[in-house]
């Protein structure tokens, strides 16, 4: 079995984006902010952002990044539909998620 190292302050590559797109599909509809009616979609950004936060931020706590990555989410707006009150529960999952990434895929 093969884990892949992640690097510190690099971000993922289109296919490392594809995979982290893929499992949040999957588990979207079993998370406890799931609402009926929302779609996956709208939740995706979130998932990246959170996911490449953790991975630009390795070393530091959520609690210290989560005003950056909320700052980030606000300029983006234009990108995305989801207000921050929502996306914010999906963001930190995918950095929870994210401190696992390597061994789950190796």
């Amino acid at each position: 079995m093969t884990v892949t190292y992640q690097i510190p302050g690099r971000v993922p590559d289109e296919g490392e984006r594809d995979e982290v797109s893929r499992y949040w599909r999957g588990r979207f509809p079993e998370e406890p902010y799931f609402v009926e009616g929302e779609h996956y979609e709208e939740y995706e950004p979130a998932y990246l952002a959170g996911h490449e936060a953790r991975v630009r931020d390795y070393a530091r706590a959520y609690e210290q990044v989560e005003a950056e990555v909320r700052q980030r989410w606000e300029a983006d707006k234009g990108r995305q539909s989801l207000p921050w009150s929502k996306a914010r529960h999906a963001v930190r999952r995918a950095w929870e998620h994210a401190e696992h990434w390597g061994r789950e895929r190796g």
